[in-house]
């Protein structure tokens, strides 16, 4: 919800909780005006009456405006969060979060002495895909992997978009050997999982890139290192998931 709407939608509460207002202390000087007759006893009960109904009345309708307040405002922060910090095809952590969220996890492991892995996943043959069957599956794809990367991991490591078809994922308090144990068994989940695309069952795979990120290493750098795995587990035939060497120098 943008912030017109808000103001349009506060605009008009304000206007009808002061038009009820602007009606009952109308309605009430028209009955003490009837009332006039009446002993003057009669008068103040009347008078009363209409007291307590002008505050009881004030009292709702504030409760009311109150409570859409509340929701109209906690709704625009939800959605200005979701914006900042999440990928609005994947509803994972788009990339500037998951390398806010990366730094975080690196001082953490710091300071605790538990290891840190981090991996890069990229969708295989996500171009021809998306030639084949249109942009429109192919962000069917980019969703699927998202909710399967997701589903295979611990409620503690992070998932972000890093870019087009590519994921980062961060493994907390893992060494490199539990995080191929972990991310092979995200590779398996999306091999296994088809897409119906109208008759047909479409089953992609990811290629990933592992490493283990030292205490005193710049994140940049371990990006770097899954990524020199990815390329290696795409030239070893894709559908795999390859450890960053410490020899390994490029690509070629």
């Amino acid at each position: 919800m943008n912030p017109q709407i808000i103001s349009f939608s506060l605009t008009k509460n304000i206007n009808k909780f002061f038009t009820l207002n602007t009606f009952v202390v109308i309605s009430a000087f028209i009955l003490l005006f009837l009332l006039t007759d009446y002993e003057r006893k009669e008068l103040l009960i009347a008078i009363s009456l209409i007291s307590t109904g002008i505050i009881v009345t004030n009292f709702y309708m504030t409760k009311r405006m109150r409570k859409s307040l509340d929701k109209l405002i906690r709704h625009s922060f939800e959605k200005v969060e979701s914006q900042l910090y999440f990928d609005e095809l994947t509803s994972v952590y788009n990339r500037k979060t998951g390398m806010n969220r990366l730094h975080e996890e690196l001082t953490r492991s710091k300071r605790t002495g538990k290891p840190l892995s981090i991996g890069i996943l990229d969708i295989d043959d996500f171009k021809k895909i998306n030639d084949k069957y249109g942009h429109l599956v192919g962000d069917r794809v980019l969703n699927h992997v998202a909710i399967q990367i997701k589903n295979s991991l611990r409620g503690c490591d992070v998932v972000a978009r890093y870019g087009g078809e590519e994921f980062l994922i961060i493994l907390t308090e893992t060494d490199e050997i539990h995080a191929i144990s972990a991310l092979e068994r995200v590779r398996s989940q999306i091999a296994k999982k088809a897409i119906k695309v109208g008759n047909e069952r479409l089953y992609v795979t990811v290629s990933i890139g592992v490493t283990e990120i030292g205490f005193d290493e710049d994140p940049v750098e371990s990006i770097h290192k899954a990524d020199l795995a990815l390329y290696k587990a795409k030239r070893n035939g894709k559908n795999k998931v390859e450890l960053f060497l410490k020899y390994t120098k490029n690509r070629n």
